[in-house]
């Protein structure tokens, strides 16, 4: 090991390591030491040495040479402006934060910074400049992004996300830990942190050598799970020696029963099972009943785009939470708006048709549930399974279109009737999510056309149908998605599940355009630029208040 001689063993004061270990010089291995200043200079004060892309603030005390970095990781405030106390605790003056200036450790505040090893030879101080090893920067930033993480602080994660790329690390190491810091902490399983996930991945890919869009899409997934996970403690996963198999799985689906879903999934995923494996028996699940006004199926969708883009090691982090959700998911089919979907869906026997020019819809504008599932089984004998999706989205666009503003408004409603915009845009993103999964596994388009089908029924009493829609009709496909681009890059929304529906709607229809006809592609896009450019009322005080009263009072009657 070649050393670096002592020059002047009084003046000696090598660091080594965190922790401020000091050895003799004559012991330390050669370093990149750059003379930074003297120590006459730090006799006057605190020297800033610039040197390359490198500006380090150098503190001398009675006993230490200490070197950190002179821009505050906070808001960069110059820390050589800021105040030290006997303990050698450096405050900086406009935040308050403070760090040790030994290790740079932050004490009070959020990111650290980073110190230096000085020694001095004669009066002269030096600096170690050598670069940090990869794998040191990384856990470093991820220490950092795990502080931040349960405080939902969205510029510390922004600032360590950074950190990773500046430092040539891959960044969705980010998003892998908020996962894996997330993935138990869900109580009823996956939510639309991890479904949306998926969806700002995908932005995270077209914006490749776009630092700015990518960091805000890696910074609003973080910030969502983090906000789902916000005071939750772990929920454990059961297990057991149950191994996957699928009719098994479906049929403790069915029964909710927890312990056998969730120890088939552990297993499954111990033993190198693949999604694509299981993705049929989650599909049929899924699809079994009209489970949670379709969100269970769009978490089966998201759930294979998420192990896809997120390039997770350990599967189970995302599937364990997707089998706790669909033992915990509620039946909309046993409530009384939609019980006929039953009925229908039993009676609806006969074979697709072949007709691919659809006829009369007119059974889908009026009449409700019921109706719009008479229509959709009368449906399946004339026409193919597309040519019904294409209609059933068409119509879904149209509602949410003239969805009537003023009930996202109202105070004195039932609670059978409270509906907003997000009633409407997860109508396409179901749809989405039925076609996507239907095309794969074909034996299931009667449950996701009848399902949608719910959909357009239950949204048809929330519309203005005299309202004009010329004024939203989009005509430069490519300009207008474009600027909705940035609208949800730059929302100013701060609660991440309406961020997150202006993302999974707008990705939907962006896929639906590809593949739907000519009138339903103008309808998805009129739909959306009304949506994009309506107010969205975040908290219903007035009505749970109003709600609440409504309720209680009856037992005092």
């Amino acid at each position: 090991m070649s050393v670096v001689p002592c020059t002047n063993d009084a003046h000696c004061q090598c660091r080594s390591g965190t922790n401020s270990e000091r050895r003799p010089l004559c012991q330390q291995p050669a370093h990149d030491w750059v003379k930074a200043t003297t120590l006459d200079e730090l006799d006057v004060g605190p020297v800033i040495f610039k040197h390359g892309r490198f500006q380090i603030a150098i503190y001398q005390s009675a006993e230490q040479t200490y070197a950190i970095d002179n821009r505050c990781p906070h808001e960069g405030y110059p820390l050589a402006e800021g105040t030290i106390d006997e303990q050698c605790v450096l405050t900086c003056n406009w935040h308050n934060w403070k760090f040790r200036l030994d290790d740079g450790e932050c004490l009070l505040g959020g990111d650290h910074v980073r110190a230096y090893e000085t020694k001095v030879e004669m009066n002269d101080v030096y600096i170690n400049l050598d670069p940090r090893s990869k794998q040191l920067i990384q856990s470093r930033v991820l220490q950092g992004l795990r502080a931040a993480f349960p405080k939902q602080d969205y510029g510390h994660i922004c600032r360590e996300l950074s950190r990773l790329y500046f430092n040539n690390r891959d960044p969705l190491e980010g998003v892998r830990q908020a996962i894996r810091w997330s993935f138990d902490k869900y109580e009823y399983g996956t939510t639309h942190a991890f479904a949306a996930c998926a969806d700002w991945l995908d932005l995270y890919r077209r914006y490749d050598g776009d630092w700015e869009r990518q960091l805000v899409t890696l910074g609003e997934t973080i910030d969502h799970m983090a906000f789902d996970a916000l005071r939750h403690q772990e929920y454990p996963f059961l297990s057991g020696t149950d191994k996957w198999e699928e009719t098994s799985f479906i049929e403790a689906a069915e029964q909710e029963n927890r312990a056998i879903v969730e120890t088939m999934v552990t297993n499954a995923c111990a033993t190198g099972v693949a999604f694509e494996e299981m993705e049929p028996a989650f599909t049929h699940a899924a699809l079994a009943h009209y489970n949670d006004f379709g969100h269970t199926l769009i978490y089966v969708q998201k759930a294979r785009s998420l192990l896809a883009r997120s390039k997770m090691k350990s599967t189970q982090d995302i599937l364990l939470p997707l089998a706790r959700h669909i033992c915990f998911t509620k039946r909309e089919d046993i409530t009384p708006e939609f019980c006929s979907y039953t009925h229908v869906f039993r009676e609806c026997v006969k074979n697709f048709g072949n007709n691919l020019v659809m006829g009369d819809s007119s059974g889908l504008q009026k009449g409700g549930v019921e109706a719009s599932l008479a229509w959709t089984a009368a449906a399946v004998e004339q026409y193919s399974p597309e040519t019904i999706y294409d209609e059933l989205l068409r119509v879904c666009g149209y509602n949410m279109l003239t969805f009537d503003l003023t009930h996202d408004s109202r105070t004195t409603n039932s609670v059978v009737d409270n509906v907003g915009w997000l009633g409407f845009t997860h109508a396409i993103t179901f749809a989405n999510a039925v076609r996507e999964q239907c095309q794969q596994f074909s034996e299931f388009w009667k449950h996701g056309l009848l399902q949608l089908a719910c959909f357009v029924g239950r949204n048809q009493r929330y519309r203005v149908l005299d309202m004009p829609t010329a004024e939203w009709r989009v005509d430069n496909w490519v300009d207008f998605l474009a600027k909705v681009h940035e609208t949800i890059l730059d929302s100013g929304i701060r609660a991440p599940i309406f961020v997150a529906h202006y993302l999974k709607t707008t990705l939907a229809i962006e896929a639906e355009l590809a593949c739907a006809s000519s009138e339903t592609q103008s309808m998805l896009l009129a739909a959306l630029n009304r949506f994009v450019h309506s107010p969205i009322k975040q908290k219903h005080a007035r009505r749970l208040a109003h709600q609440a009263i409504a309720l209680i009072a009856r037992d005092f009657e």
